[in-house]
């Protein structure tokens, strides 16, 4: 019972990091779309990428992230590790591909509930520090920001069912 009040508190807590998120997006991409290139003659990579970016071995993450998940997330002992934030990595970036459209982005929510039980299964004390540090990552440009709450809008009162606690680690692809 304690490994199911702790899991729905991780859970609570990850919904109450994502409205915080939805909110400080909204702000952030008004900042930054009014600030942006004032001073400057050229934009940034970043400022000017695809939602989709650069996916040179086609493994469904974008280079950047991929790079990040192998340098952060490094080592023997972090191997199961390493999948899992991959596993959520795609299932977000294909979320962000797709946004427009409401089947697919029922799809990919489900993508990212299993990715993030899987990532709650093998790190379960480390999770939201990790979630939140994956997540800044992919979610790295404005466009990028509002292709995320705009898949999460097409969902918005969609029911996708969670998997119990004990069964997390089953979400976990190889």
């Amino acid at each position: 019972m304690i490994g199911r009040v702790h899991a729905e508190n991780l859970l609570c807590r990850w919904c109450v990091d994502t409205v915080g998120l939805l909110m400080t997006t909204g702000v952030l991409s008004g900042l930054l779309l009014s600030c942006s290139g004032e001073n400057s003659t050229s934009a940034s990579p970043s400022q000017t990428e695809s939602i989709a970016g650069m996916d040179a071995d086609a493994n469904g993450v974008r280079d950047d992230v991929d790079r990040y998940i192998d340098t952060t997330y490094a080592g023997q002992v972090n191997a199961d590790l390493n999948k899992a934030v991959r596993q959520y990595a795609k299932a977000v970036q294909l979320s962000l591909v797709d946004a427009d459209s409401h089947t697919l982005s029922l799809t990919h929510a489900t993508e990212r509930f299993r990715a993030l039980e899987c990532l709650m299964a093998r790190r379960p004390d480390e999770f939201h520090t990790i979630f939140v540090d994956i997540r800044a990552q992919l979610l790295n440009t404005p466009s990028r920001s509002e292709a995320y709450l705009n898949a999460d809008d097409q969902v918005k009162t969609a029911n996708i069912p969670l998997l119990p606690a004990d069964q997390w680690v089953t979400a976990c692809q190889s």
